[in-house]
């Protein structure tokens, strides 16, 4: 983590003089753009699953939403304020939509039921969780798998779905309440970069006194990033090919086979904000991964510690992402708090508190709950850290399989002993918010939205009345749309699914199967997870002392939670690795203005991406060419 400069007062944010802003026009703009957004979710993706139009980040249709409204901002005659603003509650009222949305949450409350077999412990722990969640009716149930001719049973899911809303908009109010807390002494005495709110800020404010896309850098950066999608969906229409390439294939023999997967990702958003973010940090990340490598080399080809996930990357990573959280906690807290950071404070202690109830009443013992929130809280800090100072634009950047290492940590036994069996199975039902990434993304997208309104001047108290709006309207949206998606095809054939189910029913389905796996086995706490996890814990201590003590260390405590944190198939260590020697070559030759003038390149480079893999391929033609031509790929934001 960065160094601070205590010499610079954190001064409110309020302080810098407000812009008058049409809020009707952004209110119906942002309205107006959510029921599109769900509209073509609904069509072209909860249908034939086709790449994740509800993906990347900054998300792909917000971008393409602003890139139109800049188009017309003439004719609309909007002001800079009301694009920020526009954009602040597109991407708010966005998120309800994406994989860790809504789409995640359902499966948890209505697959042990429907999964439940002779051989799992499903239909028991169905009878265990609350009345008051879902709807109880079996058949309405079945409906929801395979499919009602699109009548949906609003009677029965509107009352749960109102009580869930509170418990929704308190995850948004955690989320912005930590970013709002912590973040402006990031902003203020840290000088972050917040690098993936550079290309819609550089794409409203425009770059060197002209419009964005007036820049031919711009443009021949979005050219090249378009190529590599273009070249792979083009190809994909005449043979079956991967979007990935394995390494580890050319690793056949032992101990080398150990390094396997070794995949290669063409993320090429990684490189677009990787330019903006410290080498210190993308060697960090990239290194951490070789390291994890050279761990299971080491360990198990010569040391022959042969034991099953060795070296334990998630464990690695839980530690870490708890050590991060901790150190930003108590810097927080030590630091002046201004008049402005309270209302964030108290936000969060209520969202808090309302979670901690919903849990409670639920039937999850207080220990349980303590445990579970104390985890979210610390995994959304770290994570919203993440995104403020390395901008890595990719979504599971935390600890990928966290709800597995709690039996791992902490064993069945001693959680049985904290709160018996309902605490456990509610536990379970829950797992979607450590599992994706909903809560951790409105915190990241949080500390975004006070880098826009502290860039541009919008009131403190009118982007949290239009964040609260735009929750309200994305989750019911989503609510809407998904629904419609299940009782219209059912959640066996959701995303193009053969009959099996999307990968978030699975998901949920194997989370309560593993459950009654390790409560049949009374699984104790695995010393080897305890071990790594105190290790990633330790790790993150040393690297943010040495670099307290040596300002130039080039290890950064983030980038090894990040080598960790996707496990054995990080996908995004090349591009890391790739940018990281780019960039270093620009440095080396150009020097800081050399950097500053490619700056156009590299936005273009990640708005073109986005553009043919989000809108052009994934929600225009692969809807149209799946099943009738070709081996159309499939391609997922990271």
């Amino acid at each position: 983590m960065r160094r601070e400069h205590p010499s610079q007062e954190v001064t409110a944010l309020t302080s810098r003089p407000t812009v008058p802003i049409r809020w009707g026009i952004v209110l119906g703009l942002g309205i107006a753009f959510t029921v599109a957004l769900n509209f073509w979710v609904l069509h072209a993706e909860l249908s034939s699953g086709g790449a994740n139009i509800a993906g990347g980040n900054p998300p792909v249709p917000v971008l393409l939403a602003l890139a139109v409204l800049l188009l017309l901002r003439r004719l609309l005659r909007l002001t800079e304020a009301e694009i920020v603003g526009f954009y602040l509650f597109a991407v708010t009222a966005f998120l309800p939509t994406t994989l860790g949305g809504v789409r995640a949450f359902f499966p948890c409350l209505t697959t042990p039921l429907y999964y439940a077999a002779p051989d799992n412990r499903l239909k028991e722990f169905w009878q265990l969780l609350p009345n008051w969640w879902m709807p109880r009716d079996a058949v309405i149930l079945r409906g929801f798998f395979e499919g009602a001719e699109g009548l949906v049973p609003w009677s029965e899911w509107l009352p749960p779905l109102a009580r869930w809303t509170f418990f929704f908009v308190s995850l948004w109010s955690i989320g912005w309440g930590i970013a709002w807390w912590l973040a402006p002494n990031w902003l203020r005495a840290e000088r972050l970069n917040f690098p993936l709110a550079q290309l819609p800020c550089q794409m409203i404010q425009g770059i060197d006194g002209q419009p964005f896309f007036a820049s031919r850098l711009v443009w021949f950066g979005m050219i090249v990033g378009m190529l590599p999608t273009g070249v792979m969906a083009c190809r994909s229409l005449f043979q079956p090919i991967e979007r990935f390439w394995d390494l580890g294939a050319y690793f056949v023999d032992r101990p080398f086979n150990l390094l396997r997967p070794l995949l290669i990702y063409p993320l090429v958003e990684g490189i677009g904000f990787g330019y903006f973010v410290p080498q210190d940090a993308l060697l960090s990340v990239w290194f951490s991964y070789a390291m994890l490598k050279l761990f299971s080399l080491v360990g198990i080809g010569m040391l022959g510690w042969d034991v099953p996930d060795f070296p334990f990357p998630s464990a690695q990573s839980f530690g870490g992402y708890l050590a991060v959280a901790m150190l930003l906690v108590v810097r927080g807290w030590r630091q002046r708090t201004e008049r402005y950071q309270r209302f964030p404070l108290l936000a969060l202690l209520i969202g808090w508190i309302f979670v901690l109830s919903w849990m409670l009443l639920s039937g999850m013992s207080l220990p349980i709950a303590l445990l579970y929130t104390g985890i979210l809280i610390s995994f959304t800090v770290t994570y919203t850290r993440v995104r403020a100072e390395l901008g890595m634009p990719y979504t599971n950047v935390h600890p990928y399989g966290a709800q597995r290492e709690f039996w791992q940590l902490f064993g069945i036994p001693n959680l049985l002993r904290l709160g018996g069996k309902r605490s456990l199975v509610v536990l379970v039902g829950l797992f979607w918010l450590v599992r994706r990434f909903l809560l951790f993304q409105n915190g990241a997208y949080g500390a975004d939205a006070l880098k826009l309104a502290n860039e541009i001047g919008l009131p403190m108290g009118k982007v949290w009345v239009m964040g609260l709006t735009a929750v309200l309207v994305g989750l019911w949206a989503a609510f809407v749309s998904h629904l419609c998606a299940y009782y219209r095809w059912g959640a066996n054939f959701l995303e193009g699914a053969p009959g099996t189910g999307d990968y978030r029913t699975y998901e949920a389905a194997q989370d309560y199967r593993v459950l009654g796996w390790t409560m049949d086995a009374m699984q104790p706490a695995n010393r080897w997870h305890i071990g790594f996890a105190l290790y990633g814990a330790a790790i993150i201590g040393i690297l943010a002392r040495l670099r307290r003590s040596f300002p130039n260390f080039p290890l950064h405590p983030l980038g090894f939670v990040l080598g960790s944190a996707f496990g054995h198939h990080c996908p995004y260590w090349f591009p890391t690795l790739l940018i990281w020697a780019i960039k270093g070559v620009i440095l080396h030759y150009g020097g800081l203005r050399g950097h500053r003038r490619l700056i156009p390149f590299f936005l273009g480079l990640t708005l073109g991406h986005y553009l043919m893999t989000g809108v052009l391929w994934a929600g225009i033609i692969y809807p149209l060419v799946r099943g009738r031509w070709g081996y159309p790929l499939r391609i997922l934001f990271q």
